[in-house]
Order: structure tokens, then C-alpha cells, then sequence
């Protein structure tokens, strides 16, 4: 059967361990997209360093077929994941960050459509399944999301949060709120009412003494 496969990483690690002003990037960061770890800004900056050597090497093919037909691939591939814009160019990729990497995870996605309260939340629904991709249940958070995807994000079917007065819904809590404001009214109008009957009761009282 052969030696078994080992799974290879698929980032590479800081060349320096001590940097401050990458350490303090990647604290923003980490705080910014609720991520686990900074594994996943190193991923992320591993696909964006492959992403730029592909076009580096495509440009100085210009005029090869073979180039022009990896150049509309790797063009089309991004574009389908929102990364890039339609019509842009090889150039548009060497001026890619990070930070577009991270924009297209499930994780981000699920926050930025209002489907959890904070990033944290939005890894913790994907993770416990609650989140569904095109009617599947997924608990990836790091999942890139294309754009046909990204239209497609809902709770599972058979999630509690499908309710809308579930607490941890965003909105949910101010439901609640509204539905105490109510009570408060209610009970601030019926003292009024209760002062006034036990005022006529005291009157009706004093009225039966003098009688007698």
C-alpha cells in the first residue's frame, strides 16, 4: 500500500521571531477578524506570496499562450472569490494584502451579513453548526467563500436560531428590550390608576364615619 502521507503545512512561519511592528500587525489583525490563532494570518500571507509569484512569473511570459491562458485562470479564480475586481490585471495582484485573504473567510462573512453579533460569535455558531453554505452544513471558518456563495450564507434548517426571538440572534436582544419598555409603561400607567381608586375608597370611608 505504500508509506502513508504525512500532511504538509500549508504556511511558512515568520523569518524573524522578534519583529515589533509585525508582532503589533498581527495583534490588530488577530483582534480584527476574531481569529484563533496567527496561524491563519500566516496562511493567508503564504496565499497572497503565491498568488504574487504566479503573477510575477506570468508577467515575464507576456507573450506566451501558455501564459495567457494561466493569466485568465488565475484572473477568473480570484474574481469568482471577490478578491478582485472584474477587469483587473496582474498588477492588482501584486498590491494584494493580507487582509483580502481574510475578508473572503466564512468567519468574516457571517458577521459582515449580520448573522452574529461579533467575529468570535460568528467562528462559534460556524464551528457548533449553525451556519450553512448553499443549504450544507459547514464548520470551517476559515472556508474562502465565493461570490455565489456569499449569497447563499444562512442559518442551518434545523438550527434554533432560525427563531427569531432566540437571545443570541442579533436584534433579538432589542426585541426584548422593547417588550420591557412596554412593561414599564404598562405598569407606570396603571399606578396612577390604583392612587386614584384607593383615594375614592378613603373618601367612601370617611364619608360612612361622618354619616354615622
Amino acid at each position: 500500500m505504500g508509506d502513508p502521507k504525512f500532511p504538509s503545512k500549508h504556511y511558512n512561519t515568520p523569518s524573524h521571531p522578534w519583529q515589533k511592528t509585525r508582532i503589533e500587525q498581527e495583534r490588530t489583525l488577530t483582534h480584527q477578524y476574531g481569529l484563533k490563532s496567527k496561524k491563519e494570518i500566516w496562511k493567508a500571507d503564504t496565499k497572497v506570496r503565491e498568488m504574487r509569484r504566479q503573477a510575477r512569473k506570468l508577467t515575464a511570459k507576456a507573450n506566451d499562450k501558455q501564459a495567457q491562458k494561466e493569466k485568465s485562470l488565475l484572473l477568473g479564480k480570484l474574481n469568482r472569490l471577490g478578491m478582485l475586481e472584474q477587469g483587473a490585471a496582474l498588477e492588482d495582484i501584486l498590491r494584494m494584502s493580507p487582509e483580502n485573504v481574510l475578508d473572503r473567510r466564512l468567519q468574516t462573512q457571517v458577521y459582515l451579513q449580520g448573522l452574529a453579533s461579533t467575529v468570535k460569535q460568528s467562528r462559534q455558531l460556524i464551528i457548533h453548526g449553525h451556519i450553512s453554505v448553499e443549504g450544507a452544513v459547514n464548520r470551517v471558518p476559515g472556508m474562502l467563500v465565493t461570490k455565489t456563495q456569499e449569497k447563499n450564507i444562512t442559518y442551518s434548517p434545523s438550527s434554533a436560531l432560525n427563531s427569531d426571538l432566540h437571545p443570541v440572534r442579533p436584534g433579538a436582544k432589542a426585541t426584548y428590550e422593547d417588550e420591557e419598555i412596554v412593561d414599564e409603561k404598562t405598569e407606570s400607567e396603571k399606578e396612577p390608576k390604583e392612587e386614584a381608586e384607593k383615594k375614592e375608597t378613603e373618601n367612601n370611608d370617611d364619608k360612612k364615619e361622618e354619616a354615622k
